[in-house]
């Protein structure tokens, strides 16, 4: 099905109201049905957007915090500083939207945790990732462009479990975290991290 601007500012509209549910009810076919009662959509319609049902929620919720991200980003100077730098002021702005509504993402984080949306998840991360290399103008081909967008994610994904657990204010720790694996980056080079293990850990984190 062809997707319009009206479909898109709809989808946007109904994820909004999603989320308040989802913090409660977690993401499913439920929170879709009492979301689409809420904004006045025939439930046919809705489910047309979202023929998943919570897990298509949850990825267009994910898309939209990327575009948030996107949005404000753009708006900092960055031109002065190395590609190294930009990566940090890109990551550390992109968990500060996901702290904006931290509850819910944690909500989105459970349904991905299920084996059957692990692959979707790790792919939503590789995504977010890409979207940060493009976003500072990287020029990477072949080899290099793939172990950049794959340390990156390493450092995504190890300062997401931290994250979940970050009580400080403002989140501060985070940032001293994601400052930390960087350097790690920066000595060390390419770093791995086992994503059977991550989901263990998220699964926890989570519950």
């Amino acid at each position: 099905m062809l997707m319009t601007f009206y479909d898109d500012r709809l989808k946007a509209k109904l994820v909004a109201v999603a989320a308040d549910i989802a913090v409660f009810r977690g993401w499913s076919e439920k929170t879709l049905e009492e979301t689409a009662a809420k904004v006045g959509v025939p439930y046919g319609q809705a489910k047309s957007l979202f023929p998943r049902g919570g897990i298509d929620l949850a990825r267009f919720y994910h898309q939209l915090k990327d575009q948030d991200f996107l949005n404000k980003f753009r708006k900092v100077e960055i031109t002065n500083l190395s590609h190294f730098e930009k990566v940090e002021v890109a990551i550390k702005m992109r968990f500060q939207v996901i702290a904006d509504d931290k509850e819910v993402f944690k909500s989105s984080m459970s349904l991905f945790a299920m084996p059957m949306y692990q692959l979707e998840a790790i792919n939503l991360v590789w995504s977010t990732c890409d979207l940060i290399w493009c976003e500072i103008k990287d020029i990477s081909i072949g080899f290099d462009w793939y172990t950049k967008r794959a340390t990156l994610v390493s450092v995504y994904l190890s300062t997401l479990l931290f994250f979940l657990g970050d009580e400080s204010a403002d989140h501060r720790e985070t940032e001293y975290f994601i400052v930390r694996r960087l350097q790690e980056v920066r000595k060390l080079g390419q770093l791995k991290v086992s994503f059977v293990e991550f989901i263990k850990k998220l699964m926890a984190a989570t519950r």
